[in-house]
């Protein structure tokens, strides 16, 4: 503990230090988990399972009013005119 007052330099390079060891720690810690996960990303391969080709099921023709309100949507989300939005085919998720 301190025996007598503090000064504003010595605050200052209290503030200082402290906040070199909490973004010293933080920076740590990044690299921990890049490094971490690179190393189990090695060690763990799993193989994605290839894909097996569905039937395809008839979709149903999709209506002028749903057509617009998708389009809308999609124009306002993306903050463009239904002019600059090309639609090349409309699917379910």
């Amino acid at each position: 503990m301190w025996t007598g007052e503090m000064t504003m330099m010595d605050a200052g390079l209290v503030s200082i230090v402290g906040l070199l060891v909490v973004f010293a720690a933080l920076a740590s810690l990044a690299i921990a988990i890049i490094l971490i996960s690179k190393i189990l990303g090695t060690l763990v391969k799993t193989e994605t399972p290839k894909a097996v080709a569905a039937p395809a099921a008839a979709v149903p023709a999709i209506d002028e009013e749903t057509y617009a309100v998708l389009l809308a949507a999609v124009s306002e989300e993306a903050r463009l005119s239904g002019e600059e939005i090309r639609v090349t085919s409309i699917r379910e998720l």
